[in-house]
């Protein structure tokens, strides 16, 4: 069963890798809404922490690569939105830096994800999934096939929405879910 899992592995991300151009949600991905999250495990490119929570916010989880142009596309308007909710205690963005491969080199991947973040002027914590077990949970669970993927997730740790792929019209669909789920999580509960 192992061997298997070892050469299904690359098949998977390299069918992901080459699928980036589906755009926004469709059957398939609404087919999931409101199934729960697989356990997440990521590490921070910019601290080499791995603590990392669902619980109890709207989470925006983005899985993107500097080597995918719509993945360079939507992320600056990502991390707009993160901007505007800065202060809102309730939400986060989390944006997975991926290789494209099975498997990434994290000293690799953290150089070419911070030189492209500082080229571009794009603000935010990259995370990264080194051993790409959260990207094959995420195929496992909701057939994850293209870069960019973006899940909204509730504070319930359960599926709001997905979008693959890119397109302008996405970046506003996204923008207005999360300002719907941000309006239906009562802030006392972000209290707790």
């Amino acid at each position: 069963m192992a061997f298997f899992h070892r050469q299904l592995i690359p098949l998977v991300f390299a069918s992901v890798a080459i699928i980036g151009c589906s755009l926004g949600q469709n059957q398939e991905t609404r087919q999931h809404v409101g199934k729960s999250v697989p356990k997440i495990s990521l590490v921070s490119l910019d601290t080499g922490d791995e603590s990392l929570t669902l619980s109890g916010k709207i989470t925006l989880l983005n899985f993107w690569g500097t080597w995918c142009p719509p993945c360079r596309q939507e992320l600056p308007g990502l991390a707009r939105l993160a901007s505007r909710l800065t202060n809102e205690p309730r939400f986060q963005l989390i944006a997975v830096s991926c290789g494209g491969g099975n498997r990434d080199d994290l000293d690799q991947l953290r150089s070419e994800t911070e030189a492209f973040l500082a080229s571009t002027r794009i603000a935010l914590s990259p995370w990264a999934d080194p051993t790409g077990d959260n990207r094959l949970r995420f195929t496992k669970a909701f057939g994850f096939r293209a870069y960019p993927t973006t899940y909204l997730i509730g504070a319930d740790q359960k599926i709001l929405a997905i979008w693959t792929g890119y397109s302008p019209s996405v970046e506003t669909q996204i923008a207005q879910s999360v300002a719907r789920s941000l309006k239906q999580f009562p802030a006392t509960d972000s209290l707790e």
